[in-house]
């Protein structure tokens, strides 16, 4: 039997999800065995991505550059689904808010916003005449998509307090985000009709 590499963990966490700086021995062996892993991945279709100044690392299907082509004709590594109304417009929204948070120049280094907050931005762009209860739980259903998507993660037991992570600045493009919102609420115009 062949003994497994020893950036083998770090392999097995990006293939799960995204790895962040704060705290995961898998972003020192990221880092350590960058090339390695590069080439591994690359042999799937797939690209390591590192974004060092928002410590992050996560894998996309490689979609330009040596070996696009070959990676096009692969199938998906995983299951893609479109996502409801309210995700994707959870999604655009929490985009905002971090471009935002980060222009501001605070000395806060993550955002971070509870269920209320959350629920508060997604408000204005859901139908007026449904019972709010019932919408809440709604909007907490997507969050709680979100959270196993890697777009938020929950800080504290309670799980009320939520960062936004820096997943979605990469999953969104900044330049689409005006055009996305505008689907997205001529969407919910259809809706309340």
């Amino acid at each position: 039997m062949r003994t497994p590499p020893p950036y083998a963990p770090a392999l097995i966490r990006l293939l799960q999800g995204p790895v962040y700086a704060s705290g995961e021995k898998s972003w020192d062996l990221v880092f350590r065995h960058r090339a390695a892993i590069e080439d591994y991945f690359a042999q799937l279709g797939l690209e390591l991505v590192v974004a060092e100044h928002d410590g992050l690392a996560f894998l996309r299907r490689n979609r330009e550059g040596e070996g696009a082509e070959e990676a096009a004709a692969l199938p998906e590594l995983t299951v893609r689904r479109e996502l409801p109304y309210i995700a994707s417009l959870l999604c655009v929204l929490l985009v905002e808010e971090l471009y935002r948070f980060e222009s501001s120049g605070g000395d806060q280094s993550r955002l971070v916003l509870d269920r209320e907050k959350i629920r508060g931005l997604v408000a204005p762009y859901l139908p007026s005449k449904t019972n709010e209860a019932k919408q809440a739980d709604a909007v907490d259903a997507q969050v709680n998509n979100l959270l196993r998507y890697g777009f938020l993660r929950k800080l504290g037991d309670k799980g009320e307090e939520l960062e936004v992570t820096k997943l979605l600045k990469y999953r969104i493009d900044a330049a689409r985000i005006a055009e996305i919102k505008e689907k997205l609420t001529s969407h919910a115009g259809r809706q309340d009709a």
